[in-house]
């Protein structure tokens, strides 16, 4: 516990070390200091360390998973370069720089979640992750380099957040698959068309909330920025409506999520149904959080966890509330279909251990959401439907029943969400 910091190339290519425990008291990890440590399965990096120097963990083949504390600020050069046994990354908040190269070849990565404090990626920080499939860009990005995302071939996704889009650097997407969708703020499709090294993608979709009306006496933070004690109640955030009153939860900042320990039940939801969120009676019944979405389909991804009696509720419009009991924290998918705008209400449902609408009697008792992705087909425009006659081929249409649950194939006699548009088969 004395020891502070990991020098230089303290260990490495020691590959026989298989596990480390870091105690507390230090505070940086030096440049190489783990590098090609290849017997090295994980790692437990302490809240103490605030900087992981440049090819700390370069060539560490059997890392499989890190955790990076929310005291890191900086990332150095090629940090966990050529890990190819990496998989997932969790990046906090607190980091607000990171060096180039810093996930370059690292092949097995699937998803990574780039935090808001990011403000530039830089050159190469992806190159050659070919099993990433999707990727997302915060907002506050302000400069992304050379080569970035280059080979990356696996990638089928990617949702860029960037109001404002400026030219990426060059070969930013070298190698890439143009064809698949790149999803945008709403409002901002024909900006992207314009703009050098965004133009080359061939399937712009814009995604994004209808906004929810608010009056004088709701707060409203552009900037959607959370801090721990923050007042949820009757709060809307980029067009996000939160009625948490702090008995029944809050934002964790250790956690970076919502936490929710009030239950609602499906028949207050239903009451409240159709009605305007800052109704004294959705006020009065509900507890969790509600955004409109346009007519039309697509899918709503929520990052999750559930603990204790607690489940995750999910209604979108007229459809059936969904209910999901999560192992750990998960990702859900939920897809939806909605002839007109509608609310989704997301919210904590309750059993014998969380009694509806009181404070559960366990802490450990909560619905925890992580962050909330709304995803729209990019088959919506409800002008160019058709109208149906005997039968519609799901193959050429984007179809659901009306629990918001796609639709493989022929469909048989009933109703359906057909690109947005109630249809009836006979």
């Amino acid at each position: 516990n004395s020891v502070t910091t990991i020098g230089e190339y303290a260990f490495c290519g020691c590959n026989g070390l298989t596990t480390i425990t870091i105690p507390n008291s230090v505070t940086s990890i030096g440049k190489l200091a783990f590098s090609e440590c290849s017997g090295l399965t994980s790692i437990n990096i302490p809240e103490s360390v605030t900087t992981i120097g440049n090819s700390t963990f370069r060539g560490c083949t059997g890392l499989t998973s890190v955790t990076i504390p929310n005291s890191v600020t900086s990332i150095g050069h090629e940090a966990f370069f050529a890990c190819t046994g990496l998989t997932a990354v969790t990046i906090p908040n607190s980091v607000t720089t990171m060096g180039i190269r810093v996930f370059c070849g690292c092949t097995g990565l699937t998803s990574v979640n780039i935090p808001n404090s990011v403000t530039t990626i830089a050159d190469m920080t992806f190159y050659g992750c070919t099993g990433l499939t999707s990727i997302n860009i915060p907002n506050n990005v302000t400069s992304i380099g050379s080569y970035t995302f280059g080979g990356c071939t696996g990638l089928t996704e990617i949702v860029c957040l960037i109001e404002k889009p400026f030219a990426p650097g060059d070969n930013c997407w070298y190698n890439v698959n143009k064809d698949i969708p790149l999803y945008v703020p709403k409002g901002t499709k024909e900006l992207y068309e314009a703009t050098e090294g965004w133009n080359v993608f061939t399937n712009i979709i814009e995604r994004g909330l209808e906004p929810v009306d608010r009056d004088e006496q709701v707060t409203y933070d552009s900037n959607g920025e959370f801090s721990g004690g923050m007042d949820l109640e009757e709060t809307v955030i980029n067009d996000i409506y939160y009625n948490i009153p702090a008995n029944a939860g809050d934002y964790n900042a250790d956690e970076g999520c919502i936490t929710l320990q009030v239950s609602t039940t499906d028949e207050q939801v239903e009451e409240i149904a159709g009605k305007d969120v800052f109704d004294a009676t959705v006020k009065e019944n509900f507890k969790g959080i509600a955004f409109l979405v346009p007519a039309g389909s697509g899918t709503i991804t929520i990052d999750a966890e559930t603990t204790g009696g607690i489940t995750l509720k999910v209604k979108v419009g007229d459809n059936e509330p969904v209910t999901k009991t999560l192992n750990g924290k998960q990702t859900v998918v939920i897809p939806y279909g909605t002839p007109t705008s509608a609310y989704v209400y997301i919210y904590a449902g309750g059993t014998a251990a969380a009694k509806s609408m009181y404070p559960t009697a366990a802490t450990e008792n909560a619905l925890k959401i992580y962050g909330i992705t709304l995803g729209t087909d990019n088959t919506t425009d409800i002008n160019s439907v058709q109208s149906p006659e005997s039968r519609v081929h799901s193959y050429n249409n984007a179809v659901y029943d009306l629990q918001g649950h796609k639709v493989a194939r022929w469909l048989k006699k009933g109703i359906y969400i057909v690109n947005g548009r109630k249809v009836m088969v006979k």
